[in-house]
């Protein structure tokens, strides 16, 4: 469990002004009553007054907050668990002590409100439970805690300095890709000693002449010459296979979806990239993303192709706000009849690797379009496109790239 509140943002004792008005009242009455058993009262009094505020400034520096999660993270229309504990570290009892948790924007399931006595040194477990209805970066919290000494008399506020980020990604949705050409979605052994790769070592052997020293293995050599009268260099032998990346291109700018579907259609994408990087990863395949929007600044947001790339991915595309235009001009840049996201994903398509899949999710981009993007072929790369479009359109686009019509509704993408 990680200790996220050790501190209290905010401390807010109510009534204070009452030790003072006790005493502003009581000492005259204590020092002018001729009476014994009066003087007796108000000491009695203001030992009450001053023992109530020493016990709930106790209390407030011996309550501890801490949460079982500083990040969690689920898919949309998932429910998602927070679990706190609420520890009394000192001596004395916190007598009804109400502890609730702020959801955000979250639906309840569980109620997040608990109350409770906690008796000296002791400690408990509080959950709730909640529903993710829409993607994005959400805060929850941060805990209120309420409490009072044993006569109620001076009762207290704290609100915890730490809350849990959640991460809510794009809904899960199945989807299957054929590999175009024997591309495989993934890593795919091969014969050829080229396609070596240096993280996977497959066995040893003895040196021969001709081998590259980078190759020996100098601890087992040294180790074998010791044990062995023989003796002699080994060297590493690795697996060999081809690896073929995946760059998904995601077009989010609002200026080139149809205004009519434009909410439906642009989450929709959003839905596919996450459902094309969650099967590329199941498959352990290097991928990246692009995403164009007109929401950045130079209108696009990269993250290059690499083994651990998925949650950063699936991060960068539940805070997503396509909706926010940094340009308020319709910028398209276009040359001719190619719009501003065929020409980045040109732009773009040359700095990828050999081999790599660049596959395109959004709308319709028009022959002239494809016909241009055609000409990344020479960079050895395999052009597919998952189109969203009310029109029916065909599998195959000028160029013979594999072109595929993504169903604007429903648990499958194509």
């Amino acid at each position: 469990m990680n200790k996220t509140s050790t501190s209290w943002k905010e401390v807010n004792i109510k009534r204070k002004n009452t030790l003072i008005v006790g005493f502003i009242f009581l000492i005259p009455f204590y020092i002018f009553l001729p009476s014994i058993i009066g003087q007796f009262l108000c000491l009695f009094l203001l030992f009450i007054l001053i023992g109530s505020r020493l016990y709930t400034e106790y209390l407030i520096r011996n309550i501890i907050v801490y949460r079982q999660d500083s990040e969690l993270r689920a898919f949309k229309y998932e429910q998602v668990k927070m679990e706190i504990k609420i520890i009394n570290c000192g001596i004395l009892p916190a007598f009804m002590m109400v502890a609730r948790d702020s959801p955000g924007p979250l639906p309840i399931f569980k109620n997040n409100k608990i109350i409770k006595t906690l008796t000296r040194r002791s400690w408990i477990f509080f959950s709730w439970e909640g529903y993710c209805p829409e993607r994005g970066e959400f805060h929850l919290g941060p805990v209120y805690i309420d409490g009072a000494d044993p006569l109620g008399i001076f009762s207290f506020r704290l609100i915890a300095n730490e809350t849990t980020r959640l991460f809510v990604y794009p809904v899960y949705r199945s989807i299957f890709v054929k590999p175009p050409g024997g591309i495989p979605l993934g890593s795919m052994s091969s014969s050829n000693p080229l396609f070596e790769d240096i993280t996977h070592r497959r066995s040893l052997r003895p040196y021969h002449n001709g081998d590259e020293l980078r190759r020996i293995n100098w601890k087992v050599s040294a180790r074998m010459s010791q044990t062995s009268q023989t003796g002699g260099l080994m060297v590493n032998e690795y697996e060999a296979r081809a690896s073929y990346p995946l760059m998904v291109f995601l077009n989010a700018d609002r200026n080139e979806y149809p205004a009519k579907k434009q909410t439906g259609f642009i989450e929709r994408s959003i839905e596919a990239a996450a459902a094309i990087c969650l099967r590329a990863s199941v498959e352990r395949q290097e991928l990246g993303i692009i995403i164009y929007s007109s929401a950045f600044e130079d209108r696009i947001s990269v993250i290059t192709p690499s083994t651990y790339t998925l949650v950063p991915i699936l991060e960068r595309l539940a805070i997503l706000d396509w909706k926010k235009d940094v340009n308020n001009i319709r910028l398209f840049l276009r040359e001719g009849n190619i719009c501003g996201s065929a020409r980045t994903m040109l732009d773009q398509g040359k700095y990828l690797s050999y081999g790599t899949r660049f596959f395109y999710i959004g709308p319709d981009l028009g022959d002239e379009a494809y016909i241009s993007l055609d000409s990344l072929k020479r960079y050895h790369l395999s052009l597919e496109y998952l189109i969203i479009d009310d029109r029916a359109m065909p599998s195959l686009v000028p160029g013979k790239s594999m072109r595929y019509q993504m169903k604007e509704k429903g648990r499958e993408i194509i």
